[in-house]
Protein backbone atom coordinates (compact mmCIF):
# COMPACT_ATOMS: atom_id res chain seq x y z
CA UNK A 1 0.00 0.00 0.00
CA UNK A 2 1.13 3.41 -0.27
CA UNK A 3 -0.29 5.94 1.40
CA UNK A 4 2.47 8.51 0.50
CA UNK A 5 0.23 11.45 -0.87
CA UNK A 6 0.28 13.70 2.40
CA UNK A 7 2.59 12.18 5.25
CA UNK A 8 5.65 14.63 4.23
CA UNK A 9 3.07 17.35 3.92
CA UNK A 10 1.58 17.12 7.12
CA UNK A 11 4.71 16.65 9.16
CA UNK A 12 6.50 19.69 7.43
CA UNK A 13 3.24 21.65 8.13
CA UNK A 14 3.44 19.97 11.35
CA UNK A 15 6.83 21.33 12.65
CA UNK A 16 6.33 25.01 11.24
CA UNK A 17 3.17 25.17 13.40
CA UNK A 18 4.95 23.56 16.61
CA UNK A 19 7.87 26.62 15.88
CA UNK A 20 5.01 28.75 15.70
CA UNK A 21 3.09 28.08 19.15
CA UNK A 22 6.60 27.89 20.51
CA UNK A 23 6.74 32.03 19.81
CA UNK A 24 3.21 32.86 20.17
CA UNK A 25 1.71 30.35 22.31
CA UNK A 26 -1.41 28.08 22.25
CA UNK A 27 -3.61 30.19 19.33
CA UNK A 28 -1.29 31.70 17.48
CA UNK A 29 -2.92 34.17 15.42
CA UNK A 30 -0.47 36.57 14.37
CA UNK A 31 1.21 33.82 13.20
CA UNK A 32 1.46 32.73 9.24
CA UNK A 33 1.14 29.37 7.39
CA UNK A 34 1.82 30.11 3.80
CA UNK A 35 1.30 26.91 2.29
CA UNK A 36 3.61 25.97 -0.44
CA UNK A 37 6.35 27.68 -1.11
CA UNK A 38 6.07 27.69 -4.69
CA UNK A 39 3.44 30.08 -6.17
CA UNK A 40 0.95 29.19 -9.34
CA UNK A 41 1.13 31.76 -11.37
CA UNK A 42 -0.33 30.02 -14.95
CA UNK A 43 -4.09 29.85 -15.35
CA UNK A 44 -6.49 28.82 -12.78
CA UNK A 45 -8.31 25.72 -12.43
CA UNK A 46 -11.88 26.26 -11.33
CA UNK A 47 -13.44 23.65 -9.02
CA UNK A 48 -17.03 23.87 -8.05
CA UNK A 49 -17.53 22.28 -4.48
CA UNK A 50 -20.62 21.25 -1.97
CA UNK A 51 -20.46 20.35 1.61
CA UNK A 52 -22.58 17.98 3.40
CA UNK A 53 -24.03 20.46 5.74
CA UNK A 54 -25.03 24.06 6.07
CA UNK A 55 -21.32 26.45 7.11
CA UNK A 56 -19.92 24.87 10.17
CA UNK A 57 -16.40 24.66 11.99
CA UNK A 58 -16.91 20.78 10.89
CA UNK A 59 -15.72 22.77 7.15
CA UNK A 60 -13.19 24.83 8.62
CA UNK A 61 -10.38 23.66 6.90
CA UNK A 62 -12.24 24.08 3.65
CA UNK A 63 -13.02 27.62 4.29
CA UNK A 64 -9.40 28.80 5.52
CA UNK A 65 -8.21 26.87 2.12
CA UNK A 66 -10.12 29.17 0.32
CA UNK A 67 -9.81 32.28 3.03
CA UNK A 68 -5.54 32.26 3.07
CA UNK A 69 -5.15 31.27 -0.69
CA UNK A 70 -4.21 28.28 -0.46
CA UNK A 71 -6.40 26.67 -3.02
CA UNK A 72 -4.95 29.70 -5.33
CA UNK A 73 -1.39 28.87 -4.64
CA UNK A 74 -2.37 25.27 -6.04
CA UNK A 75 -3.88 26.93 -9.17
CA UNK A 76 -7.21 26.32 -8.22
CA UNK A 77 -10.33 28.98 -8.30
CA UNK A 78 -12.63 27.41 -5.89
CA UNK A 79 -16.36 28.07 -5.73
CA UNK A 80 -18.67 26.65 -2.68
CA UNK A 81 -22.31 26.22 -3.88
CA UNK A 82 -25.11 26.11 -2.37
CA UNK A 83 -25.74 22.88 0.00
CA UNK A 84 -27.68 20.16 -1.28
CA UNK A 85 -29.18 16.98 -0.10
CA UNK A 86 -26.40 13.96 -0.38
CA UNK A 87 -28.69 12.75 -3.51
CA UNK A 88 -29.29 15.65 -4.99
CA UNK A 89 -25.56 16.43 -4.30
CA UNK A 90 -24.88 13.12 -6.66
CA UNK A 91 -26.65 13.72 -8.73
CA UNK A 92 -24.87 17.05 -9.55
CA UNK A 93 -21.68 15.90 -9.80
CA UNK A 94 -22.66 13.55 -12.19
CA UNK A 95 -23.99 15.77 -14.17
CA UNK A 96 -21.29 18.15 -14.33
CA UNK A 97 -22.79 20.66 -12.17
CA UNK A 98 -20.58 19.84 -9.68
CA UNK A 99 -16.86 18.78 -9.18
CA UNK A 100 -16.34 17.67 -5.35
CA UNK A 101 -18.57 17.03 -2.60
CA UNK A 102 -18.52 15.72 1.04
CA UNK A 103 -19.83 12.15 1.53
CA UNK A 104 -19.53 9.86 4.42
CA UNK A 105 -17.29 6.79 3.78
CA UNK A 106 -20.18 4.12 4.29
CA UNK A 107 -22.96 6.02 2.31
CA UNK A 108 -20.34 6.57 -0.80
CA UNK A 109 -19.70 2.91 -0.74
CA UNK A 110 -23.67 2.31 -0.98
CA UNK A 111 -23.67 5.21 -4.16
CA UNK A 112 -20.78 2.40 -5.47
CA UNK A 113 -23.02 -0.80 -4.68
CA UNK A 114 -24.04 -1.02 -8.40
CA UNK A 115 -20.90 0.34 -10.00
CA UNK A 116 -18.43 2.85 -9.54
CA UNK A 117 -20.03 6.38 -9.44
CA UNK A 118 -17.38 8.19 -6.90
CA UNK A 119 -13.78 8.14 -5.80
CA UNK A 120 -12.25 9.36 -2.81
CA UNK A 121 -9.91 11.98 -2.97
CA UNK A 122 -9.18 12.99 0.52
CA UNK A 123 -10.54 11.13 3.43
CA UNK A 124 -11.17 14.07 6.27
CA UNK A 125 -12.41 11.94 8.96
CA UNK A 126 -10.07 9.73 10.33
CA UNK A 127 -12.68 7.97 13.67
CA UNK A 128 -16.33 7.78 13.78
CA UNK A 129 -18.10 10.66 15.75
CA UNK A 130 -21.13 9.02 16.19
CA UNK A 131 -22.65 8.76 19.63
CA UNK A 132 -25.70 7.35 21.67
CA UNK A 133 -26.57 9.39 24.31
CA UNK A 134 -29.67 8.56 26.17
CA UNK A 135 -30.93 9.82 29.82
CA UNK A 136 -30.01 8.52 32.82
CA UNK A 137 -33.61 10.03 34.08
CA UNK A 138 -34.85 7.73 31.56
CA UNK A 139 -33.60 5.08 33.01
CA UNK A 140 -30.76 5.04 30.55
CA UNK A 141 -27.75 3.81 32.91
CA UNK A 142 -26.21 0.94 30.34
CA UNK A 143 -26.40 -0.42 26.95
CA UNK A 144 -28.87 -3.15 28.39
CA UNK A 145 -31.23 -0.47 29.15
CA UNK A 146 -31.66 0.43 25.74
CA UNK A 147 -34.49 -2.28 25.34
CA UNK A 148 -37.58 -1.51 24.50
CA UNK A 149 -36.67 1.96 24.39
CA UNK A 150 -37.20 4.97 21.81
CA UNK A 151 -34.04 5.86 19.79
CA UNK A 152 -33.82 8.60 17.25
CA UNK A 153 -31.65 8.19 14.49
CA UNK A 154 -31.22 10.09 11.47
CA UNK A 155 -32.86 9.54 8.56
CA UNK A 156 -29.71 9.65 6.22
CA UNK A 157 -25.94 9.84 6.77
CA UNK A 158 -24.24 8.33 9.08
CA UNK A 159 -26.76 6.17 10.74
CA UNK A 160 -25.65 2.37 9.73
CA UNK A 161 -23.03 2.19 12.42
CA UNK A 162 -25.79 2.67 14.68
CA UNK A 163 -28.14 0.31 13.58
CA UNK A 164 -25.19 -2.15 13.39
CA UNK A 165 -24.80 -1.79 17.09
CA UNK A 166 -28.28 -2.48 17.69
CA UNK A 167 -28.27 -5.41 15.78
CA UNK A 168 -25.15 -6.61 17.30
CA UNK A 169 -26.05 -6.20 20.75
CA UNK A 170 -29.86 -7.71 19.98
CA UNK A 171 -31.56 -4.42 20.95
CA UNK A 172 -34.99 -4.40 19.97
CA UNK A 173 -35.97 -0.48 19.97
CA UNK A 174 -38.52 1.43 18.36
CA UNK A 175 -36.87 3.71 15.57
CA UNK A 176 -37.95 7.48 15.63
CA UNK A 177 -36.18 8.98 12.30
CA UNK A 178 -34.92 12.60 13.17
CA UNK A 179 -33.46 14.92 10.94
CA UNK A 180 -30.47 16.86 12.62
CA UNK A 181 -31.99 17.97 15.66
CA UNK A 182 -32.11 17.47 19.60
CA UNK A 183 -35.14 18.56 20.36
CA UNK A 184 -37.12 15.07 20.64
CA UNK A 185 -34.59 14.37 22.98
CA UNK A 186 -34.48 17.67 24.98
CA UNK A 187 -38.53 16.86 25.48
CA UNK A 188 -38.25 13.66 25.85
CA UNK A 189 -40.03 11.90 22.99
CA UNK A 190 -36.88 9.74 22.10
CA UNK A 191 -34.90 8.22 25.58
CA UNK A 192 -31.58 7.58 22.75
CA UNK A 193 -30.32 9.72 20.32
CA UNK A 194 -27.18 9.08 17.94
CA UNK A 195 -25.53 12.74 17.76
CA UNK A 196 -21.67 13.58 16.53
CA UNK A 197 -19.48 14.27 19.09
CA UNK A 198 -18.23 17.32 17.68
CA UNK A 199 -22.02 18.79 17.25
CA UNK A 200 -25.32 17.72 18.95
CA UNK A 201 -23.24 16.39 21.85
CA UNK A 202 -22.40 20.05 22.60
CA UNK A 203 -25.62 21.17 21.99
CA UNK A 204 -27.40 18.69 24.46
CA UNK A 205 -24.70 20.80 27.39
CA UNK A 206 -25.65 24.05 26.14
CA UNK A 207 -29.22 23.41 26.41
CA UNK A 208 -28.63 22.76 29.79
CA UNK A 209 -28.20 19.19 30.87
CA UNK A 210 -25.31 18.09 32.41
CA UNK A 211 -22.44 15.71 31.52
CA UNK A 212 -23.26 13.57 34.39
CA UNK A 213 -26.93 13.10 33.32
CA UNK A 214 -25.97 11.48 30.45
CA UNK A 215 -25.27 7.62 29.38
CA UNK A 216 -22.90 8.17 26.62
CA UNK A 217 -22.09 5.29 23.93
CA UNK A 218 -19.67 5.66 21.54
CA UNK A 219 -19.05 3.91 18.83
CA UNK A 220 -15.73 4.07 17.47
CA UNK A 221 -14.25 2.87 21.03
CA UNK A 222 -16.77 -0.09 20.58
CA UNK A 223 -15.04 -1.15 17.70
CA UNK A 224 -17.20 0.75 15.05
CA UNK A 225 -14.05 2.26 14.18
CA UNK A 226 -15.34 3.53 10.56
CA UNK A 227 -14.38 7.28 9.30
CA UNK A 228 -17.26 9.22 8.04
CA UNK A 229 -16.63 12.53 5.76
CA UNK A 230 -14.31 12.58 2.96
CA UNK A 231 -14.04 14.03 -0.81
CA UNK A 232 -15.44 12.54 -3.80
CA UNK A 233 -15.79 13.39 -7.55
CA UNK A 234 -16.60 11.06 -10.13
CA UNK A 235 -13.81 7.93 -11.88
CA UNK A 236 -14.65 10.49 -15.13
CA UNK A 237 -13.56 13.54 -13.56
CA UNK A 238 -10.62 12.42 -11.68
CA UNK A 239 -9.50 10.25 -14.81
CA UNK A 240 -9.54 13.58 -16.66
CA UNK A 241 -7.85 15.80 -13.97
CA UNK A 242 -6.15 13.81 -11.62
CA UNK A 243 -3.35 16.69 -10.44
CA UNK A 244 -6.21 18.53 -10.25
CA UNK A 245 -7.69 16.54 -7.12
CA UNK A 246 -4.04 16.24 -5.83
CA UNK A 247 -4.13 19.68 -5.44
CA UNK A 248 -7.03 20.03 -4.23
CA UNK A 249 -7.21 17.87 -1.11
CA UNK A 250 -3.41 18.78 -0.35
CA UNK A 251 -4.74 22.73 -0.07
CA UNK A 252 -7.74 21.46 1.49
CA UNK A 253 -5.40 20.03 4.14
CA UNK A 254 -2.97 22.95 4.63
CA UNK A 255 -6.25 24.43 5.37
CA UNK A 256 -7.19 22.35 8.44
CA UNK A 257 -3.65 22.57 9.47
CA UNK A 258 -4.09 26.44 9.59
CA UNK A 259 -7.77 25.91 11.05
CA UNK A 260 -6.23 24.04 14.24
CA UNK A 261 -3.53 26.57 14.74
CA UNK A 262 -5.67 29.39 14.60
CA UNK A 263 -8.86 28.64 16.65
CA UNK A 264 -10.06 32.25 17.22
CA UNK A 265 -9.23 33.57 13.75
CA UNK A 266 -11.17 30.68 12.48
CA UNK A 267 -14.27 30.80 14.19
CA UNK A 268 -14.38 34.20 13.58
CA UNK A 269 -14.52 33.16 9.65
CA UNK A 270 -17.19 29.82 9.86
CA UNK A 271 -19.58 32.83 11.91
CA UNK A 272 -19.33 34.74 9.16
CA UNK A 273 -20.12 32.10 6.78
CA UNK A 274 -23.17 30.96 9.09
CA UNK A 275 -24.37 34.22 9.54
CA UNK A 276 -24.37 35.01 5.44
CA UNK A 277 -25.87 31.79 5.31
CA UNK A 278 -28.22 32.94 7.13
CA UNK A 279 -27.66 30.22 9.63
CA UNK A 280 -27.92 30.72 13.73
CA UNK A 281 -24.57 31.47 14.95
CA UNK A 282 -23.11 30.18 18.83
CA UNK A 283 -19.77 31.18 18.82
CA UNK A 284 -19.20 28.71 21.97
CA UNK A 285 -20.63 25.76 19.98
CA UNK A 286 -18.09 26.82 16.75
CA UNK A 287 -15.44 26.49 19.17
CA UNK A 288 -16.03 23.56 20.67
CA UNK A 289 -16.73 21.70 16.98
CA UNK A 290 -13.29 22.74 15.86
CA UNK A 291 -11.46 21.52 18.48
CA UNK A 292 -13.42 18.05 18.71
CA UNK A 293 -12.97 18.22 14.53
CA UNK A 294 -8.89 18.45 15.43
CA UNK A 295 -9.58 15.16 17.34
CA UNK A 296 -11.33 13.03 14.03
CA UNK A 297 -9.10 14.88 11.31
CA UNK A 298 -5.80 15.31 12.79
CA UNK A 299 -5.45 12.16 14.96
CA UNK A 300 -1.21 12.07 13.75
CA UNK A 301 0.37 14.16 10.86
CA UNK A 302 1.12 10.35 9.08
CA UNK A 303 -2.81 10.09 8.76
CA UNK A 304 -4.15 13.11 8.08
CA UNK A 305 -6.08 12.85 4.61
CA UNK A 306 -5.54 9.37 3.77
CA UNK A 307 -8.25 6.73 3.82
CA UNK A 308 -6.03 3.95 5.03
CA UNK A 309 -6.66 0.39 4.02
CA UNK A 310 -8.27 -1.20 7.29
CA UNK A 311 -10.85 1.53 7.40
CA UNK A 312 -11.99 0.75 4.29
CA UNK A 313 -11.75 -3.09 4.99
CA UNK A 314 -13.70 -2.25 8.21
CA UNK A 315 -16.29 0.20 6.04
CA UNK A 316 -16.54 -2.92 3.41
CA UNK A 317 -17.44 -5.48 5.43
CA UNK A 318 -20.33 -3.48 7.97
CA UNK A 319 -22.00 -2.75 4.69
CA UNK A 320 -21.48 -6.67 3.49
CA UNK A 321 -23.25 -7.92 7.51
CA UNK A 322 -26.16 -5.15 7.15
CA UNK A 323 -26.45 -6.60 3.50
CA UNK A 324 -25.86 -3.27 1.59
CA UNK A 325 -23.56 -4.74 -0.70
CA UNK A 326 -23.32 -7.54 -3.35
CA UNK A 327 -20.40 -6.34 -4.97
CA UNK A 328 -16.77 -6.35 -4.24
CA UNK A 329 -14.59 -2.96 -4.51
CA UNK A 330 -11.01 -3.00 -4.64
CA UNK A 331 -9.56 -0.30 -2.52
CA UNK A 332 -7.19 1.14 -5.20
CA UNK A 333 -10.21 1.71 -7.28
CA UNK A 334 -12.52 3.45 -5.01
CA UNK A 335 -9.08 5.34 -3.41
CA UNK A 336 -7.16 5.84 -6.63
CA UNK A 337 -4.38 7.74 -4.69
CA UNK A 338 -3.35 4.55 -3.08
CA UNK A 339 -1.66 3.84 -6.35
CA UNK A 340 0.28 7.01 -6.57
Amino acid sequence: MKNKLFPALGVLILISLFVLGACKGRDSEDSELNGPSEVYTGDSFEIRYCSKWHPQAQFSGIYMALEKGFYAQHGLDVKIQKVLQSDAALDSLESGALDVIHLDLLAALQVNADSFRVVNICQIAQRNPVLLVGKRSRGINSISDFAGKKIGVWRTGSNLSTYAFLEDHDLSMEIIPIDWSISLFTEDAVDVINIMCYNEYHQLLLSGIKEEDLFVVDLNALGYSVPDEGLYVTPEFYKAHPEECQNFASATIDGWFYAFSHIQETVSVVLERMRKANIKANKTLQHEMLNEMKKIVLPSTSEIGILKEEDYLRALELLYKMSELQIEMKYEDFYPHATE
